[in-house]
């Protein structure tokens, strides 16, 4: 299963310049977007939207998201930052947009009758992608997904599942379920629950030391407790989730 979780309400901060208009990244924003570009006609040899976001995901990869700016984009694009506007009138509408855009990269499941096989290819295939970009995970709590690319994953996912069989109504809890378990699986990799060998190594050491008269289970269990990577902890949890999904068709 691949594609976006339903992001929360974006706060009023995060609304248009002068606090007029929808909040940036909410559904009625995405609507005045889409209406926009219905209108919008290209320059010939003019700047496009995805030459904008290309420039600036290769900025929040490669230097973080304080130093996506922008200035930083049209810098690195040798225009002046005011030539931006006409694409993206804010850095926070650039962030918007830039989620989307990374939505693109996620290579969708082919077809298949096998409706666990293909959500599995999906939900790996969607942390593929959210990993590689992991400075712009945070991002995805702070608007709604209902950008061009956001838009094509969820139409897939449903699709997958209702030709599956699947009632309408199980179909969108289950995209759900298995797009925001993936989304925090990568939120909390991408933060300070992250590990490497050694700091999970570390962890098995600290808990060994504690006092087992106070802590006789985490003590015991220390290697264990220190030893499952964030790929282990993945595959784990995402075949317990389909395992029980699977029980609700039967196919368990």
């Amino acid at each position: 299963m691949t594609g976006p979780q339903e992001w929360a309400q974006a706060e009023p901060e995060a609304a248009a310049a002068g606090g007029q208009g929808p909040a940036i990244g909410s559904a009625a924003w995405w609507n005045q977007r889409y209406e926009a570009r219905a209108r919008q006609r290209p320059r010939p040899g003019g700047l496009t939207l995805g030459a904008i976001m290309d420039v600036a995901l290769a900025i929040a990869d490669g230097n973080g998201l304080d130093a996506l700016t922008m200035r930083a984009v049209a810098d690195r694009m040798n225009v002046r930052h005011t030539s931006l506007y006409r694409h993206v009138a804010s850095r926070d509408e650039l962030l918007v947009e830039l989620v989307d855009h990374m939505l693109g990269e996620v290579r969708l499941p082919g077809p298949g009758p096998d409706w666990r096989a293909r959500t599995e290819a999906g939900a790996r295939e969607y942390r593929r992608v959210l990993s590689a970009h992991h400075a712009l995970v945070p991002q995805m709590t702070r608007g709604q997904l209902l950008g061009p690319n956001a838009l094509r994953a969820r139409e897939h996912g449903l699709r997958l599942l209702t030709d599956a069989g699947w009632p309408p109504g199980q179909a969108v809890r289950i995209y759900l379920t298995v797009t925001h378990f993936v989304v925090g699986a990568v939120l909390l990799d991408s933060g300070g629950a992250a590990r490497t060998a050694e700091q999970r190594s570390a962890m098995a050491g600290l808990f060994a030391s504690l006092p087992a008269g106070r802590f006789p289970l985490v003590t015991a269990h220390s290697a264990l407790l220190g030893g499952p990577d964030g790929d282990d902890e993945f595959e784990f949890g995402l075949r317990c989730l389909l395992d029980g999904i699977a029980r609700l068709k039967g196919d368990g």
